[in-house]
């Protein structure tokens, strides 16, 4: 059984996140997103895996929940701008 520390480290692995600096929020409140202002994203196979990685990882970190649900809306045809969001 994998425990959540190492799904996470996988996950930024896997996302190219790994060597960024942690944030106090995962995602600014005021940020809008809008299927009509960016490029489509041209892998979106990527995108919904990585989606679908996130949503499981919100079982135990309820704090990303919010983030993952703005993004999870643009699920269908993500932009651009919407998978840099992650």
């Amino acid at each position: 059984m994998m425990n959540q520390r190492k799904y996470a480290l996988e996950l930024l692995t896997y996302a190219s996140l790994l060597v960024c600096k942690p944030a106090s929020t995962p995602i600014d409140i005021h940020t809008k997103l809008s299927l009509t202002r960016s490029v489509t994203f041209t892998d979106v196979q990527a995108y919904r895996k990585l989606i679908g990685r996130l949503v499981y990882l919100t079982n135990t970190r309820p704090d990303i929940t919010f983030f993952v649900q703005q993004i999870f809306q643009f699920f269908s045809n993500p932009a651009t701008a919407h998978y840099i969001m992650q």
